[in-house]
């Protein structure tokens, strides 16, 4: 890469970094358009339709569901931390005399619909400036909380319109907290095999991706495991302008179904 295609590669990469650094409009746009389903509903919603819609499972009241997407707006608006949020549930919960819920699962609401809503937010930045950093990279958080097909995917570099982004563009699972960057061109010596470059103890890669017909990473070798990567009911973040028209469709999915 010349120094003139350098500088600006830097230049839009800092600027899709630094609008997450101020409190995230799209976010909150997206999360305030998402319309509140029951579990039910949700279940027979389209994969794209879900990102669109709200529900919390185990909770049966809709003045609850109605709280808890309010105080999950609040705290992206006002940059509010997990411990508050969780509170806030539980006074919710308790004030509706509604049953409690455990804190894991009040604790995995709060991260998926934080990250979804974050990751709404990143997705909308990079699709902007995808013609200059055409190449999207996933990076896995790597500590012990780490799934194993989660981190197996760490450094995989694709085409900003791959059809993996459609489906694995983070959160794509629960607790999901991966995240992706982009760039201007592969790295160097880039392996799509071993794409995070590691090796194990006896040098050999310490990943082995194969790939589906489309070119979409299919299955890990990872340690001891083979994981498929294929999403099941939550799927990831898609392309940022379909998110209207899914938002409809959802809504008009649970209406129907409430209606029957």
């Amino acid at each position: 890469m010349d120094h003139a295609k350098e500088v600006t590669a830097v230049s839009l990469q800092q600027a899709v970094n630094q609008r997450f650094d101020v409190p995230p409009k799209q976010a909150i746009e997206h999360f305030k358009a998402k319309k509140i389903v029951r579990k039910r509903e949700f279940k027979k919603l389209s994969a794209e339709a879900r990102s669109a819609a709200f529900t919390v499972g185990g909770i049966y009241k809709n003045d609850v569901l109605q709280g808890f997407k309010d105080e999950l707006r609040l705290s992206l608006e006002r940059g509010r931390t997990q411990a508050a949020t969780i509170k806030r549930f539980n006074d919710i919960l308790a004030g509706a005399a509604h049953r409690q819920l455990g804190e894991f699962h009040l604790e995995t609401v709060f991260r998926t619909n934080m990250g979804t809503a974050y990751g709404v937010g990143r997705r909308h930045g990079l699709e902007q400036t995808k013609e200059d950093l055409p190449f999207w990279t996933y990076h896995a958080v790597g500590d012990d909380r780490t799934r194993p097909k989660h981190e197996a995917l760490t450094g995989v570099t694709l085409p900003a319109d791959n059809d993996f982004w459609t489906t694995h563009f983070p959160p794509w699972d629960f607790n999901c907290r991966c995240s992706v960057t982009a760039a201007a061109e592969l790295p160097d010596n880039y392996d799509p095999r071993n794409p995070s470059g590691d090796l194990d103890e006896h040098g050999e890669p310490l990943v082995q991706l194969s790939y589906d017909e489309y070119g979409v990473p299919a299955k890990a070798e990872y340690g001891t495991g083979l994981y498929d990567l294929q999403v099941g009911d939550f799927r990831g973040i898609p392309p940022y302008a379909t998110l209207k028209t899914a938002i409809e469709a959802g809504a008009e999915r649970a209406r129907m179904k409430r209606e029957k």
